[in-house]
């Protein structure tokens, strides 16, 4: 006799339910299925080495020699190059009876002034020359009380022997000295002649005449004195 009461469904919610667990409980016999049937994965095992020294770096084929390499220091700027530059002055040639110029060089720093270039000038020409073949008319004992270059020439001032001794000869000669190496620098500069601070006018026993200002065409034009050769 068959029987003809009808089944119960389960409630909706539960078949969502039992459905959920049912693809979770496959997905999860297949994972387990497949990691059962696949070969693991190698694993590389490196062994470590110990190497005795220093490590050789990555891409050198040979290890560094222990040979240092020598470096010079650099040099000390604080410490400048000694470099000159030459200047001329003029001594009195000994060969003849006329006046003649005979110029010579000498160092100067490259970085010094015109003014402190012509005081060195001065300096060496108070002197006195120490070669052969030239002399001075410039007394012994005279000194350089000051130098100047201005706007309207270069101020010399000497003290008083520059005017002691000699004939019109010396007294000539030492005026073209003092010219020609006061305008070393500048062949056209007028010189301002002073002697212990007071405008030279007269030169020596003999009243020589000494204009102010005195350019190197004037010892030419008034005392016969021509041009020397360059120095050498």
């Amino acid at each position: 006799m068959e029987d003809k009461t009808p089944r119960r469904r389960p409630p909706l919610g539960i078949l969502v339910a039992l459905a959920a667990i049912v693809l979770s409980a496959g997905s999860a016999t297949a994972w387990f299925t497949w990691r059962a049937i696949s070969p693991p994965e190698p694993i590389v095992d490196f062994p470590e080495i110990d190497i005795d020294g220093e490590t050789i770096p990555e891409g050198i084929d040979e290890a560094p020699t222990g040979e240092s390499i020598e470096v010079p220091d650099p040099p000390d700027p604080g410490v400048a190059a000694n470099s000159t530059e030459s200047r001329t002055l003029y001594w009195l040639s000994t060969e003849g009876t006329e006046v003649a110029l005979n110029p010579a060089t000498f160092e100067v720093p490259a970085d010094a002034t015109d003014a402190e270039a012509l005081a060195i000038a001065f300096t060496n020409l108070m002197s006195g020359p120490d070669s052969a073949g030239v002399a001075t008319g410039i007394p012994e004992p005279t000194e350089l009380l000051a130098l100047s270059v201005e706007s309207d020439g270069v101020h010399v001032n000497l003290s008083e022997d520059f005017t002691f001794g000699g004939g019109s000869a010396s007294m000539i000669g030492r005026l073209a000295q003092v010219i020609y190496t006061a305008t070393a620098l500048d062949p056209d500069a007028p010189v301002w002649l002073d002697v212990e601070g007071e405008p030279l006018t007269l030169l020596g026993g003999e009243g020589l005449i000494v204009s102010q200002p005195m350019t190197r065409s004037d010892v030419a034009a008034e005392f016969g004195v021509e041009a020397p050769s360059e120095a050498e």
